[in-house]
C-alpha cells in the first residue's frame, strides 16, 4: 500500500470498493449543514457533536489543521466497568431512564500497523463499512455493521440494531427488548422530522462472523433537507447512547470516565446528491506505541454487571483479531 500523503481509506460495502483521501486534504468542522451535498468526502464525527470533527474532502487545502481536540485514556478496569453497570441498573430501577449504553476501553501496548488492520477489517468484514482515518496526532481503523443512514435519489434508508450473542445462543427477551427500544426511538425520530410514512422491515438476525445482531429497517421518501434533519435526530443513536437519549446522555457525560471521542461517533461519505454515514463501532484508536480499543453494552434494569462486561470482552475480541 503507497503510504506517503495518506490521510483516509474507506471501504464501502454495497460498493464492494475502496477509496483513497490524501492527508494534505484534511479539515476540521463542527457544523455539517455547510458540507451537506455541497461537498464529496468522507466525514468523521465524534460521539459528543459538540468536539471537533473531521473532513477529507477531494483537493488540498490551504488551511492546515493545527490543533487537535483529542485525549488519551487509561485502560478501564473491570471493576470500574462494572460498578458503573451498578450505578446505571439503580438509577434505572428510581425511573430516571429505560436504557443506557456504557463503554469501556482496552489498551494494548506495541507496534501494530493500522493499515493492516483496515485490510483485514476489509477481508473479515466484507458486508460492513471499513475505513483508516489518519487525522495527525492518531489514527483510527473500524468495521463498523450499523448504517445509521443512506440517502439517495429522494429515499432515505435507515436501521435499528441492538442485542449482541455468539451466532450458536439465542437471543433472549433482554436483547428483544433492546431492539424494541431502539425502535420507538427511530420511529420517534422519523416523526419528530416529519417522516410518518413509512416502511419497515420484519425483524431478522444479522450475523458479523462470530457474533449476531437483531436488526430492522426503515425506508421512506424525503427532499436533501429532511434527510439532514433525521440525520440530526439520530445521532447520537439510542444503540450508543440510551433511552430516554437526552437523560442517558447526561448519565454518560457524567459517570462514564472514558473519552469516547470518536467511537460511537458517525463517519461515512458524502456525494453530489448522496450520502451514507455509520455508526462508529468495532473500532480502535492507534496512538504513539498503543492500541486502545473500544467496545460498549446495553445496560437494562435486569443487566448484570458481569454479563455486560463479559459482553464487551467478546466484541473486543473480534476487533481485536484484526491487528494480526
Amino acid at each position: 500500500m503507497e503510504l506517503e500523503n495518506l490521510g483516509a481509506l474507506v471501504y464501502l460495502p454495497q460498493e464492494k470498493k475502496i477509496e483513497r483521501y490524501d492527508a494534505d486534504c484534511l479539515e476540521a468542522f463542527n457544523n455539517i449543514d455547510d458540507y451537506w451535498m455541497k461537498r464529496q468526502g468522507l466525514v468523521f464525527y465524534p460521539f459528543d457533536r459538540s468536539k471537533q470533527a473531521f473532513f477529507f474532502g477531494t483537493d488540498p487545502v490551504e488551511q492546515k489543521v493545527k490543533k487537535f481536540d483529542l485525549s488519551p485514556n487509561d485502560a478501564l478496569t473491570q471493576i470500574e466497568y462494572e460498578t458503573s453497570v451498578y450505578m446505571a441498573c439503580a438509577a434505572m430501577e428510581q425511573g430516571e431512564m429505560d436504557k443506557v449504553v456504557l463503554a469501556r476501553n482496552e489498551l494494548i501496548e506495541g507496534e501494530f500497523s493500522p493499515q493492516t488492520a483496515f485490510q483485514n477489517a476489509v477481508k473479515k468484514y466484507p458486508e460492513s463499512y471499513g475505513y483508516y482515518v489518519n487525522i495527525g496526532p492518531e489514527q483510527w481503523v473500524g468495521a463498523s455493521p450499523e448504517l445509521l443512514l443512506h440517502y439517495e435519489d429522494g429515499l432515505v434508508y435507515t436501521v435499528a440494531l441492538a442485542g449482541t450473542k455468539s451466532l450458536n445462543e439465542s437471543f433472549t427477551e433482554k436483547e428483544q427488548e433492546e431492539q424494541a427500544m431502539v425502535c420507538d426511538f427511530i420511529e420517534e425520530r422519523l416523526a419528530n422530522a416529519g417522516l410518518s410514512t413509512y416502511s419497515k422491515s420484519a425483524t431478522e438476525e444479522a450475523k458479523y462472523n462470530t457474533i449476531k445482531h437483531l436488526k430492522t429497517s426503515y425506508t421512506t421518501t424525503c427532499d436533501q433537507e429532511r434527510a439532514l434533519t433525521l440525520l440530526k435526530h439520530l445521532q447520537p443513536t439510542s444503540a450508543v447512547c440510551g433511552l430516554p437519549r437526552d437523560k442517558s446522555f447526561a448519565f454518560i457525560q457524567e459517570f462514564e470516565t472514558l473519552n469516547r471521542s470518536f467511537y460511537s461517533g458517525v463517519t461515512g461519505v458524502l456525494r453530489e446528491n448522496s450520502a451514507t454515514f455509520f455508526v462508529n463501532l468495532r473500532c480502535m484508536r492507534f496512538c504513539k506505541n498503543s492500541v486502545e480499543l473500544f467496545a460498549g453494552a446495553g445496560i437494562t434494569k435486569d443487566s448484570q454487571p458481569a454479563s455486560e462486561w463479559l459482553e464487551t470482552e467478546k466484541k473486543i475480541e473480534t476487533i481485536k483479531e484484526l491487528l494480526f
